[in-house]
Parts: C-alpha cells; sequence; structure tokens
C-alpha cells in the first residue's frame, strides 16, 4: 500500500491535504481543481473546456482527448455531475515523487461517486501506477473507478452532431408530440421529419434536440444525416 495524500478545494474554496480516507461522501465532483489547469503537457492552446448539460456549466478538460470524454460522460442518462480534475494524489512513486490529477470525479444518478480516467493512447508502466492508486484511494473513499475510451470516428461525429442541441430550449409540446409519433417505427429521420407536420428544418433540428435527450433511438454506427434512422426510446412515450 502506497501512502497517497489528496490535496482539493475545500467548501471554503481553500487547499487543503488529506488521506483517501478522508474523503468518504466528500462532494469533490463539484469542486475547482486545486489549482488552475495547465494544458495538456504543458502545451499552450490545449485548455478546451466543455459546457456541460447535465450542470449547466463548464466542466476542465486539459486535453482534447479529455473534452470528448466530457462529451460522452455528458451523453450518458446514469451521471448527474461532474467535475473536472478536482483532486490530486501525491505519492512516492517507481521513479520518484508522483503528482497526478485523475480526470474527471462524477456522481451517479444514484449518488455514487466515481473516478472516471481516460483510457491512454499506450499503455505502460506509469499508466498502470496512476490506475493502481486510483483503486487505491478509491476503496478507502468508498468510491469508483471507471476507465473511458475516447469516443472517435462516427460515433464521435455523431455525439458532437448531437450534443449542438444540448442546451436547454422550450419545445411547444405539440411538436415534441408529433414528432414521437412520427417516430413510433424505425425510418430515416427526413422522412419522420416531413410526416410529422412540423415544419421540416424545425422539425429535423427537434430530432437531434431529442437524440441528444435520448427520447429518439439511433443507429451510432451509421452518419446521423436525414437519411439515417431513429425510433423512439423505450421508455420515452
Amino acid at each position: 500500500m502506497r501512502d497517497v495524500r489528496v490535496c482539493h478545494l475545500d467548501e471554503r474554496g481553500e487547499l487543503v491535504s488529506a488521506a483517501p480516507a478522508g474523503l468518504v461522501g466528500v462532494t469533490l465532483e463539484e469542486r475547482r481543481p486545486p489549482s488552475e489547469p495547465v494544458a495538456f503537457h504543458g502545451r499552450p492552446g490545449k485548455l478546451s473546456d466543455w459546457w456541460c448539460a447535465t450542470t449547466g456549466g463548464h466542466v476542465v478538460c486539459g486535453s482534447l482527448r479529455r473534452r470528448r470524454v466530457a462529451l460522452g460522460l455528458d451523453f450518458d442518462p446514469d451521471i448527474s455531475w461532474i467535475g473536472g480534475e478536482p483532486v490530486e494524489l501525491h505519492w512516492q512513486g517507481a521513479r520518484g515523487r508522483r503528482r497526478w490529477r485523475p480526470d474527471f470525479v462524477v456522481r451517479t444518478v444514484t449518488g455514487a461517486r466515481r473516478v472516471v480516467l481516460v483510457e491512454p493512447e499506450k499503455d505502460g508502466l506509469q499508466w498502470r501506477e496512476d490506475l493502481e492508486v486510483a483503486h487505491q484511494v478509491a476503496a478507502a473513499a468508498g468510491w469508483q473507478v471507471s476507465v473511458r475510451r475516447v469516443p472517435e470516428g462516427v460515433r464521435l461525429a455523431n455525439l458532437e452532431w448531437a450534443a449542438d442541441y444540448r442546451q436547454a430550449v422550450r419545445v411547444p409540446a405539440a411538436e415534441q408530440n408529433a414528432l414521437e409519433e412520427a417516430f413510433r417505427r424505425e425510418r430515416p429521420i427526413g422522412e419522420g421529419a416531413r410526416a410529422s407536420g412540423v415544419p421540416y428544418a424545425a422539425a429535423l433540428d427537434l430530432v437531434y434536440r431529442l437524440v441528444w435527450q435520448r427520447r429518439l433511438e439511433i443507429h451510432w454506427d451509421e452518419p446521423l444525416m436525414p437519411r439515417a434512422t431513429a425510433w423512439v426510446a423505450d421508455g420515452a412515450a
């Protein structure tokens, strides 16, 4: 077992250092990072915070890869809060003193707290040590650990497209009902939009908004274009 200390901001915004067991019940996911974020690997211009529909605020992301994972977390219906880099872990590593910030701490809809780590592009000794320390801290703090792959390809493009409609906008109930009724069966998005009776441009926008809200399902390996198919999600109606 390593001697790990955890640095974070307390409820007054002051920096504190604690043992992992002292983190039980602490809402770290709602805290800012212990100090101002630094661009990934010290490179300027790589900070790219994600405006998060789940929280209504910005999530700190030190790289574009983290930002893409934040997008996936924002889309996850099991997550109710997302915090970017709110803790910094200190320990004596195999190659000297280590200081590391796990990518995210999130809270699930059931109230569980979870450390979310972005899967690295390449495995290595440092990653395995970081993962081991994350599990040690999580066990003491009553957290879970999750490793997420960075979305890519068509899935990433579809997520980014749907995320353009993540802001809360008032939609007339009659229009939403008409769209959902049009997609009681799987059909092309353009066809269903026209069949809904809602003006076509507005109907397309609403389709993509309902995809983000998970009220409409799609095939995630197909580009989210009008020719792609969609249907009402189980439990949405």
